[in-house]
């Protein structure tokens, strides 16, 4: 081998050899410090892509896990005043058929009319104070505002309504007062609750008009139960992606620490070595001045 004082190859080389074994000693340190095998994009601009990717979808997925347990909540309340509501007609609909029986004189019938008149005033009250967060559950505004297509539950990460929203019927959030239910009114049998209890035989007819609305708030007790089940079902489903996609981020994005901890220790042998050798090679023009003299 030639004996060059200008350009030492060997110390060069070396040089290389240490400052590979420093990075590579760096980057394990960095890997298991963070415990990240990507820290930047330059360590793997796809894997950082990806990961990104379903960092984004199990964000979403945990709003819409929210969401889910929102709408539940919100359908929970509206169930819960639809019970009330119901106990009351029951209680009408007893009234009436105790009235039904011809045996009572008018002071009885009015004090009949009188409970039902009370009755009347607590489910016209509830269907309008219905409440969740701002929100009237049962006074038809919520039918108004999405013209008729019912509430919109966001139960996924992304914006396709198809398969990321849950639409529950408007007929659960249609105005439940007792005239919307058609005991009394224009489109009842009878225009007033007096009419209804004027004599046996009309509090027999208005039986039925009772049985109407309570037809009608069980259709709708119904239909929550079943957007509640659908809800749920929603709610394992993103369960599910959650734990897919954190699996699959974690496979990209985390450090297995056994094997960087083997890369620091062979990097950090390879440096001291590559530093002892740099010095020696740097030695090696010296062996001219041998030559001189």
């Amino acid at each position: 081998m030639a004996i060059i004082v200008n350009t030492n190859m060997s110390a060069l080389k070396t040089q290389a050899n240490l400052n590979s074994a420093t990075n590579s000693l760096n980057t394990a340190l960095n890997r298991m410090s963070t415990g990240l095998k990507i820290n930047s994009a330059a360590d793997d601009a796809a894997g950082m892509f990806v990961a990104s990717n379903l960092n984004t979808q199990i964000r979403g997925s945990k709003v819409a896990q929210s969401n889910v347990a929102t709408g539940i909540n919100v359908l929970q309340t509206a169930e819960g005043d639809y019970g009330v509501i119901e106990d009351n007609l029951l209680r009408i609909r007893d009234l009436a058929t105790q009235a039904a029986n011809g045996v009572y004189d008018d002071k009885s019938l009015q004090a009949m009319k009188d409970e039902v008149d009370a009755r009347v005033a607590e489910i016209n009250r509830v269907a309008k104070s219905s409440n969740f967060n701002g929100l009237n559950l049962l006074d038809g505004s919520i039918d108004t505002q999405t013209q008729g297509k019912g509430l919109r539950l966001q139960v996924g990460a992304n914006s396709d309504a198809d398969m990321n929203a849950i639409y529950v019927e408007a007929n659960v959030f249609a105005n439940a007062s007792a005239q919307a239910l058609k005991l009394y009114g224009a489109d009842a049998t009878f225009t007033t609750i007096e009419e209804a209890f004027a004599n046996s035989s009309a509090a027999a007819q208005f039986i039925a008009d009772v049985d109407v609305a309570l037809q009608d708030v069980t259709t709708r007790k119904a239909t929550i139960g079943a957007a509640q089940n659908r809800l749920n079902s929603a709610a394992d489903s993103l369960v599910t992606t959650v734990e897919n996609a954190t699996s699959a981020k974690s496979t990209i994005m985390d450090a297995d620490i056994a094997e960087e901890s083997a890369n620091y220790t062979k990097a950090q042998i390879l440096q001291q070595t590559s530093a002892t050798l740099l010095v020696q090679a740097n030695q090696l023009p010296a062996l001219a001045l041998n030559l001189i003299g």
